[in-house]
């Protein structure tokens, strides 16, 4: 062994290069605290941490808070509800093709129906039951809001609200459902009922009258759909009619050629086309009687006309006849 041998033996190669290290030189420093204290601070940041983020998380949800889902459905999965008030005639007349047509064009409705769940895992009809009827026979899934927490009279309330938004019910339509609810509790009273819809207790009364026109009425019509609200207290007057004068009031409304509902209703109310009538020969008028309405009641007076009590009684009877045949009315038993 050589004198620089030993002396690098016995001072432990002191200045001898070593070989590079594998291993960076450099590490990064572990950062977690080595400390009780330090540690808990540690702790205490990543909770402040997590709570902001749970605080920005429940911001975003709140923005969807009370929202219902919204979702395709098969039509077919879908049923009217039992205050379903729009007759059949709604889903033929020209409002209700310009509706499927729009329908057809965006392959779907594009404004949601809305249901509720049955037990049997399909649908109830809340309301847009003509969207709903449109892709029905269209083949196109029906897009709808699904409301799982609706009481009868939610559904009955939502029902009413959105049909006159969209396209009011005829009068017919409209007494058939107030009718239903009413017979099915909803309701204590019409103006109960009025109250909580927001129309008039005289509205819910015309139009349940509407519904209880007789079938003869109704039927005069090419559709109930054509009764108009201001037309159901004369019609209402007419099922007061004697049998046979009712009987030629529907004959000359089954002979209307072009039958537009004014047209049918004049004929009823007697104010349709007739046949020519002979000339009468003009009467002179002395002026001396007068006839007035006042509430319910006609007044007819005879001026500077002291009457007997036998004339009294004879023009008594000449204004029952009068009002007999003119009117319909049937004499008192």
């Amino acid at each position: 062994m050589s004198i620089k041998d030993r002396l690098l033996a016995k001072s432990g190669n002191i200045g001898v290069a070593q070989p590079a290290s594998e291993e960076p030189q450099s590490r990064e420093r572990d950062s977690t605290p080595k400390t009780g204290p330090g540690q808990m601070l540690a702790f205490r940041q990543q909770m402040l941490d997590h709570n902001k983020q749970v605080e920005s998380l429940k911001s975003e949800l709140e923005k969807f808070d009370g929202a219902q889902p919204v979702r395709k459905l098969d039509p077919k999965l879908v049923h009217r509800s039992r205050w379903a008030n729009r007759h059949d005639d709604s889903y033929t007349d020209p409002e209700f093709r310009d509706l499927e047509e729009r329908i057809k064009a965006t392959g779907g409705n594009v404004v949601p129906i809305k249901v509720r769940p049955r037990e049997d895992g399909e649908f109830e009809l809340v309301f847009g039951s003509r969207r709903h009827h449109a892709c029905l026979i269209n083949n196109f899934p029906v897009l709808a809001q699904i409301d799982e927490e609706l009481s009868e009279r939610d559904v009955f309330l939502q029902m009413e609200h959105e049909n006159r938004e969209r396209k009011n019910p005829s009068a017919w339509e409209q007494g058939r459902s107030y009718q239903m609810a009413l017979d099915a509790g909803l309701w204590p009273s019409q103006n109960a009922m009025a109250s909580d819809i927001g129309v008039s207790q005289a509205h819910v009364s015309r139009s349940i009258a509407a519904f209880a026109l007789p079938g003869t009425l109704v039927e005069a019509f090419d559709s109930p759909n054509d009764i108009q609200f201001p037309w159901v207290k004369d019609l209402t007057g007419l099922s007061k009619l004697d049998p046979k004068v009712l009987a030629e009031r529907l004959r000359q409304a089954k002979d209307v050629a072009e039958r537009t509902p004014k047209k049918v209703f004049a004929a009823l109310m007697e104010d349709g086309p007739r046949e020519a009538e002979a000339p009468k020969a003009a009467r002179k008028n002395t002026g001396l009687v007068s006839v007035s309405v006042s509430g319910k009641d006609t007044k007819v007076v005879c001026k500077k006309t002291v009457l007997t009590a036998e004339q009294q009684q004879k023009l008594a009877e000449l204004v029952d006849d009068f009002i007999q045949a003119q009117l319909g009315v049937k004499p008192t038993a």
